[in-house]
């Protein structure tokens, strides 16, 4: 009897502290739960806001707006962030689709996503294309310049959060079978304590102590104080967390790449920016007309670049060789006008962007029709 009953308290000990792990497992796993999905989804957040933002920054540079600014994103509705800008904006239609896909490539996003440009007076949409994964995309009115005006621009990414509510579930599902174990534990402790119950009645009804019967079992009951129950606990719980700490560590830490200049891709984008009808992509040096590559030599990329850097102002010849030639030793002003005669050849495709000669001073390029005054 004596047996049977410190075998039954030692038995009921056990099972308290079970229970007390797996209530202690169910707060650790909701507070990860938790944690983690606010972390991935604030993470997410911020790595798409911060690449829309490099994407109007340099709209304003391709543009030759250098001083006004690109007010905050925004995010509307779950999934719909708004660019908006300080000053008026003209821009290509080709430059914003590709800044868009270089910055946001559609890999990073399972349905894709659209972007549609509004005028800020009519709230009507002017431009807009969508990029998919799973059918072709939308890309309309290539080739195009949007003329100057007040414009707001919407990036929608439909299931923005999806991978991080699929994070979320898969320790939803883990909570479920801890609690599934507390509702077989916990029968168990039921049962244990109406057996001792049982036995206590019976002794009494036999006029027998029932401390007398189980010595054993209030020598356990006298181990059990209360500060040591919580020492015991404490120590449960820390061995606890540890586990939990190593088992999930992976999915609260943050995503890799996060400290990167570049918030979504790892690999360098390519500076394209909008000349007229082309775009100038400088480090390969060479110009992209739709389908055409328009190559460029070295110093013709430079004296463009020169040009594009300061579009529509005049750049005095002396400049120009200065900055060209600076490690060539003697040249001469023919140089300059040979390379610049080929330049004029070669973006000739486009009847409206001119070299302009200012004579005796310089060059300047611009695009006469499109002059904001």
């Amino acid at each position: 009897m004596r047996v049977n009953s410190a075998f039954t308290g030692f038995f009921t000990n056990r099972l308290v502290v079970r229970s007390g792990i797996i209530m202690t497992m169910l707060a650790v796993f909701s507070i990860v739960s938790s944690f983690a999905e606010h972390s991935g989804r604030d993470l997410r957040a911020k790595q798409v806001n911060l690449a829309i933002r490099q994407i109007g920054h340099r709209l304003l540079l391709q543009a030759g707006d250098s001083t006004s600014r690109v007010l905050p994103v925004t995010e509307l509705k779950e999934g719909t962030f708004l660019l908006r800008f300080e000053n008026e904006l003209v821009f290509n239609h080709d430059s914003l689709m590709a800044l868009s896909q270089n910055l946001l490539p559609k890999k990073q996003f399972s349905s894709g996503y659209t972007v549609t440009v509004h005028d800020c007076m009519k709230s009507s949409i002017v431009y807009g294309f969508q990029v998919n994964n799973t059918s072709p995309d939308i890309l309309a009115c290539s080739g195009r310049s949007q003329p100057p005006g007040c414009y707001t621009m919407e990036f929608t990414f439909p299931d923005f959060y999806e991978h991080v509510k699929q994070q979320k579930a898969g320790i939803d599902q883990l909570t479920e079978s801890v609690k599934a174990d507390s509702q077989i534990v916990n029968p168990k402790l039921e049962q244990i304590a109406t057996s001792d119950h049982e036995r206590t009645d019976k002794l009494k009804s036999a006029g027998t102590d029932p401390k007398d019967a189980n010595p054993k079992l209030e020598e356990l009951k006298t181990f059990d104080h209360p500060l040591s129950n919580v020492i015991y606990t404490g120590i449960l719980v820390l061995l606890g967390v540890t586990l939990l700490i190593g088992r999930f560590g992976k999915n609260i830490k943050p995503v890799p790449g996060q400290n990167q200049n570049h918030a979504i891709t790892k690999e360098p984008v390519p500076e394209l920016a909008a000349l007229g009808k082309f775009l100038f992509n400088v480090k390969d040096q060479r110009l992209l007309l739709e389908t055409e590559v328009v190559s460029l030599t070295d110093k013709e990329c430079k004296v463009l670049e020169l040009l594009h850097k300061n579009f529509g102002e005049l750049i005095l010849r002396e400049t120009l060789m200065q900055e060209v030639w600076i490690n060539e030793g003697v040249i001469t002003g023919r140089s300059l006008d040979m390379f610049v005669s080929k330049l004029r050849k070669k973006l000739s495709r486009d009847p409206e962007l001119r070299i302009t000669n200012v004579h005796g001073k310089g060059y300047k390029l611009e695009i006469p029709e499109r002059q904001i005054v």
